[in-house]
């Protein structure tokens, strides 16, 4: 568990450390949030949370997680959030380091089509155990 917990803080400064360089560079200010890095925050916590349930439907074949409608949620989660940071990308006039969420919605996209690859596998194996 605490090998879990490292590699999850290592992943997180991973992703911080790029977000706040480039912040400082912008005409953005550091730590403003603008409607755009929100949109993209809100979609990547939406695939997170999708990849979480499906990761947990996915490790516990015999759970209430995995024989309900967990999966199903999962990729509806993920697929919402797929389409909603897919959207945002389309939209968006400007380009990266402008404070719109370009390099978010790209990471959201990541985190979603691994909770869909995720709740996708959990879906089968819940299809097969019935």
């Amino acid at each position: 568990m605490k090998v879990k917990l490292v590699s999850f803080a290592i992943f997180s400064v991973f992703l911080l450390v790029p977000t706040i360089a480039f912040a400082e560079g912008t005409g953005v200010g550091y730590g403003s949030i603008t409607p755009g890095r929100l949109l993209t925050f809100a979609a990547g916590l939406i695939g997170l949370s999708s990849a979480v349930v499906a990761g947990i439907a996915r490790a516990r074949p015999t759970s209430r997680f995995a024989t309900g409608q967990w999966p199903v949620m999962s990729i509806v989660l993920s697929l919402f959030c797929v389409l909603l940071s897919a959207f945002h990308l389309a939209v968006t006039p400007s380009s990266f380091n402008t404070g719109n969420g370009r390099a978010g919605a790209i990471l959201a996209i990541a985190i979603g089509l691994i909770g869909l690859v995720l709740a996708g596998m959990a879906w089968t194996r819940a299809l097969r155990n019935k």
